[in-house]
């Protein structure tokens, strides 16, 4: 028995929803209400519903469930946000020579700005290196990386899109596509 009580216990205090199924439901008991004595008034019945100590913890649990998914939301909502308009995005440019100094470009990123990586200066294994790492920076933060031409490389934020990869090609008289990628 000491057993069975325990597991019951177990059961109680995770809450596994099994007592609203077994539980029977609470039913409104019809009180009347006999304060009023006079004739001309009519009696309405008081209803009073009979409701468990663990329904009122199960509901208020649900109610703080609710609440913070609702926070939750508001919180990813706030952070998708388009860059308002008083705020001048700004773009750094760098050119690494080797893969040592790929970190200050990543730091960048993470401050929420935009970098334009030149990788002219750095060995071919090194930039495939770098872009690679660079990609996986650029991914962990929802950016966006995009090679602009040759060895440059475009990389931005969350909330940053960049949207010249037509105007560029026709500038150029032809399409990315032709480019040699790292």
């Amino acid at each position: 028995m000491a057993l069975k009580d325990y597991i019951e216990k177990a059961k109680d205090y995770f809450n596994l929803g099994e007592e609203e199924e077994s539980a029977p439901a609470a039913r409104p008991q019809v009180v009347p209400n006999q304060a009023s004595a006079q004739p001309q008034a009519q009696a309405r019945p008081q209803v009073v519903t009979n409701v468990s100590p663990k329904a009122e913890i199960k509901s208020e649990r649900k109610q703080s469930r609710q609440s913070d998914i609702a926070a939750n939301t508001t919180r990813q909502t706030s952070q998708q946000r388009p860059v308002s308009s008083s705020i001048v995005p700004t773009i750094a440019i760098k050119e690494p020579a080797a893969y040592d100094n790929i970190m200050e470009s990543a730091r960048v990123i993470r401050n929420g700005e935009s970098v334009l990586v030149n990788f002219k200066n750095m060995g071919d294994q090194q930039a495939r290196r770098s872009i690679d790492f660079l990609t996986g920076v650029v991914f962990t933060l929802d950016g966006d990386i995009q090679n602009v031409g040759g060895q440059i490389f475009l990389l931005t934020p969350n909330g940053m899109t960049v949207d010249a990869e037509k105007e560029l090609s026709i500038l150029a008289g032809r399409n990315f596509e032709g480019l040699d990628t790292y």
